[in-house]
């Protein structure tokens, strides 16, 4: 359960659920884009176990979370309980391109891969549609490009040849069904940290080699923006007007 105590401005790492050193940046990027969340609605797809939906409602969101799996939306309710948020947080079984909500209905809509398993562009009408007026909609995605995740794929995911994974110019794609789009991505060289930590089990090893991959990322990128479509993730904050 929460501590009384827990400020809501608190990013919770435990609830970024896996890889979360690697997430972490991004919702730093994206949280402050969304601003005080005391009585916005916002909803998420792909719900999952619940991470981030409870990570919303820990920070004054109500929050509807989506999943086509009834087993990950049990797990969710149930970490959301954990965290004391249950009464701010529902749960539905509901597909991402066929939302069951009015439209002009949240705030926020927000996901993390969830559409590479979808039509970009349809599922972001749809996101559009329900989208309040001067609401954003926040896609964290799978770029397609990065050479070792490429590699990765394709040594080890089998089905990962029938996702979208994402390119820039999908990126661009989706931001066209929205009146204004702003995107970063993330992790270049930071991904072979993820390499070294199986090769030498020492968290403070990883720890620093991460750091120093971060810092090389940001001023790669800042030199050499034509690497951005290398990375292995974007995050994309679309505007409604």
């Amino acid at each position: 359960m929460l501590d009384a105590g827990t400020s809501r401005d608190t990013l919770d790492k435990t609830l970024l659920l896996w890889w979360e050193d690697f997430y972490l940046p991004i919702f730093k990027y994206i949280f402050p884009k969304m601003g005080q969340l005391e009585g916005k609605k916002v909803l998420e797809l792909g719900t999952g176990t619940g991470g981030t939906a409870t990570l919303l409602a820990k920070r004054g969101a109500t929050v509807v979370g989506i999943d086509l799996l009834p087993f990950r939306l049990t797990e969710a309710k149930t970490r959301a309980a954990d965290y004391g948020v249950a009464e701010s947080v529902e749960f539905a079984l509901m597909d991402a391109m066929h939302l069951a909500f009015p439209d002009n209905t949240f705030d926020f809509i927000i996901s993390k891969s969830v559409l590479v398993f979808t039509a970009h562009t349809e599922t972001a009408q749809e996101c559009y549609r329900v989208l309040k007026p001067g609401g954003k909609a926040i896609f964290i995605e799978n770029m397609r490009h990065h050479p070792a995740v490429w590699l990765y794929r394709k040594a080890f995911l089998k089905y990962s040849g029938k996702l979208h994974y994402f390119s820039l110019h999908d990126v661009e794609a989706v931001g066209a069904e929205f009146e204004k789009l702003e995107h970063r991505e993330f992790h270049l060289s930071a991904v072979s940290a993820l390499f070294w930590q199986q090769c030498i089990s020492v968290p403070l090893f990883y720890r620093w080699t991460f750091r120093i991959l971060k810092a090389m990322d940001t001023f790669l990128l800042k030199c050499l923006p034509f690497l951005k479509r290398f990375c292995w993730i974007t995050a994309m904050i679309c505007h409604k007007d």
